[in-house]
């Protein structure tokens, strides 16, 4: 069929709903049942993919729970152009406003923490910034610099600790309690083929956020009150772009 409209329709004839015009997808009475296993053949594709993007979600909901809150979400945001792998931008929001009495309060956050994951694994490889890139500059070199932080790097913040059972539930370890008593943000990044995280302290939240703004090394520094050592420990684990800097 040519069409421009028929793709937007079905897909919206599958999602259901009341006011939707079923005009030239069911042309017979007995022929429902068979849009009806086509729609649910997309909801449990919907699903998987879902699942397979936010597995710690699915580990702490359950299946049953993350099938309902999968299709709501699918209901209202349907899949547009692009891959697949990163489908559900904005389910932890979702997650916020759906999620049934009884599911755990902090498993919106833990849905940001899949969502960083799975952008640090899909992101752009780049080379990262070394120490030995830099040995060259003397105090005010250093002091000038200017670094981008690496194209995987996502720092998902939440108001209380929860990597602990992000992990947990993500590789299906003892899921460890969330902690209530101060908030967290978790720097997860992709320096190489590995995806990496860990949480970051004050002091490196407000380097990194200085140096995103665009701070020169020394600005950010005396901003965050970091030490030398400290950007050297981030730079070790690759948090740096490179591109910027292959001249030095």
């Amino acid at each position: 069929m040519s069409d421009a409209g028929f793709h937007a329709r079905f897909a919206a004839v599958l999602r259901g709903g009341k006011d939707v015009a079923r005009d030239g997808f069911v042309p017979e009475p007995g022929h429902a049942a068979a849009l009806s296993v086509y729609r649910n053949t997309v909801v449990r594709g919907v699903i998987d993919v879902l699942g397979d993007n936010y597995p710690s979600v699915r580990f702490l909901a359950g299946d049953g729970n993350f099938a309902a809150l999968a299709k709501s979400y699918w209901q209202g945001h349907p899949p547009h152009a692009g891959p697949m792998l990163l489908y559900g931008d904005g389910f932890a929001d979702h997650l916020s406003h759906e999620a049934p009495r009884g599911m755990p309060a902090f498993l919106p956050a833990i849905a940001r923490i899949d969502r960083a994951w799975g952008e640090a694994h899909h992101s752009a490889d780049a080379p990262t910034l070394s120490p030995g890139d830099i040995r060259t500059l003397d105090a005010d070199g250093f002091s000038g610099l200017f670094v981008d932080l690496h194209p995987s790097v996502r720092r998902p913040a939440h108001d209380r600790p929860i990597l602990t059972t992000w992990t947990a539930a993500r590789f299906q370890s003892r899921v460890e309690r969330a902690g209530t008593q101060c908030e967290e943000t978790v720097l997860v990044w992709r320096p190489a083929m590995e995806v990496r995280y860990r949480t970051l302290s004050a002091t490196e939240i407000i380097l990194l956020n200085a140096l995103d703004d665009g701070l020169p090394l020394g600005e950010a520094a005396h901003v965050s009150g970091a030490s030398p050592d400290l950007f050297i420990r981030l730079l070790k684990d690759g948090v740096f772009a490179r591109d910027r800097h292959d001249r030095i």
